[in-house]
């Protein structure tokens, strides 16, 4: 990702999240739908010098979408999923798309599909989100921001989380955030 060279020098940045338990016809686990808000100053960064004038936003926004998308691949979204403390392997994201809102903040949507569907009745679903590099802080603020869907509500109890600090890199704080759903 063209960005990742510039938050070396003490540069760091937020991410809002929000996410979605998404099922299959089978009542089983299949994907996973996020929304990452990017922080008015990295959004920013990202769109520095892109043309976003009423004729070629959209096109500008789809390039970006498109950049963006690998970089969060190749850190596999910053996204890690356990069920019943074994992780879950995700398939690839083809369905995505890039917004930039009323506050000049970047909203990227999309699904991160299983590579196998999941019932997660019985069991317990744990989403952890962290940056290696210790430069973000991708946060979900509080559990209104995973949506359990209709299926899950019924069978699950209400998400809880928990923010640790694993260690400091360059004087950012390298945090974890661990979501967790009981469907026991």
């Amino acid at each position: 990702m063209v960005v990742q060279t510039s938050f070396a020098g003490g540069y760091h940045y937020q991410l809002d999240l929000t996410a979605k338990l998404v099922n299959n016809p089978q009542k089983e686990l299949s994907a996973i739908q996020m929304s990452w808000i990017y922080d008015k100053e990295l959004s920013a960064i990202l769109m520095d010098g892109e043309d976003l004038s009423e004729a070629k936003r959209e096109e500008t926004l789809k390039k970006r979408a498109t950049d963006i998308l690998i970089g969060l691949t190749d850190m596999k979204y910053f996204t890690s999923l356990l069920l019943d403390d074994q992780p879950l392997e995700f398939a690839k994201v083809e369905n995505y798309k890039l917004l930039l809102n009323d506050e000049s903040r970047l909203k990227m949507n999309l699904t991160i599909p299983l590579k196998k569907s999941q019932q997660l009745k019985g069991r317990t679903l744990e989403i952890i989100v962290t940056d290696d590099s210790g430069v973000g802080l991708a946060t979900f603020v509080d559990t209104n921001h995973l949506q359990l869907g209709e299926v899950f509500k019924t069978e699950c109890k209400a998400p809880s989380l928990v923010q640790n600090q694993l260690a400091e890199i360059d004087g950012h704080a390298q945090t974890t955030e661990t979501m967790t759903v009981d469907c026991r």
